[in-house]
């Protein structure tokens, strides 16, 4: 039961080093990443828009927008840090 313990501390110590790994180079080598999330985002909007059939006001749609951003780069982070693991220990990660 320890032997557990202890890998699930390592594998949180690991993941919380990958995710910070992964937001240094989105802001970083990886600029152009960061560039398209935010010109998806701002389609994802106009879709949304045109789907719902309805406007945004400025506000609303900045707000929308930030929120497909934050919710991309975070799940950029987790793919980067799933890949690090699978690439350090030669196993699949399944969540």
């Amino acid at each position: 039961m320890a032997g557990t313990t202890g890998n699930r501390l390592d594998f949180e110590k690991m993941l919380k080093l990958y995710l910070k790994q992964a937001r240094e180079k989105l802001n970083g080598d990886l600029s152009g990443t960061r560039e398209a999330i935010k010109l998806i985002a701002a389609e994802k909007t106009k879709n949304f828009i045109e789907m719902m059939d309805r406007g945004l006001n400025k506000e609303e749609r900045e707000y929308l927008k930030a929120l497909i951003v934050v919710s991309m780069r975070q799940s950029f982070c987790y793919g980067y840090s799933i890949g690090k693991f699978e690439g350090n220990t030669n196993e699949r990660i399944y969540l």
